[in-house]
């Protein structure tokens, strides 16, 4: 499973209660298919660097947004399933982008099979080498 974290901005009139249906459906996909959701953080609705562009106007025929409601979701997954959750996503009116990122935390330095990737082995390896040396 590999660690991704899923960046989203929706659009600053978008309702919560379609918001909060969203992510359980989100969620749902991800561990329905073994995956595990570690974190859903909302950072409030901010200012865009430029001018948003949805697919198709709303009800008030707004098609162009200078602010929007960022979510992030961390979770595990595997690939397919995130490309599921992307097509989620890219069908929902609410998100205008969305981004999937490797995420890195820090149990991947220490997690590694490979001794060689690994600085906190190394490390170890050289102060025996040091150790043994003298």
């Amino acid at each position: 499973m590999v660690f991704y974290e899923c960046l989203m901005t929706a659009k600053n009139t978008a309702h919560y209660n379609n918001l909060t249906a969203l992510m359980k459906d989100i969620s749902l996909k991800i561990v329905n298919n073994g995956g595990i959701v570690r974190s859903i953080q909302n950072h409030g609705v901010r200012q865009l660097p430029h001018r948003f562009r949805a697919k198709y106007a709303d009800r008030e025929g707004n098609r162009y947004y200078e602010k929007g409601r960022f979510i992030s979701v961390f979770y595990d997954a595997s690939p397919g399933i995130m490309r599921q959750v992307e097509g989620v996503l890219n069908l929902d009116e609410q998100i205008l982008r969305n981004t999937h990122l490797k995420g890195r935390n820090k149990f991947m330095d220490v997690n590694n099979v490979r001794e060689t990737k690994n600085p906190y082995i190394q490390e170890i390896l050289q102060e025996d080498e040091r150790s043994g040396a003298n």
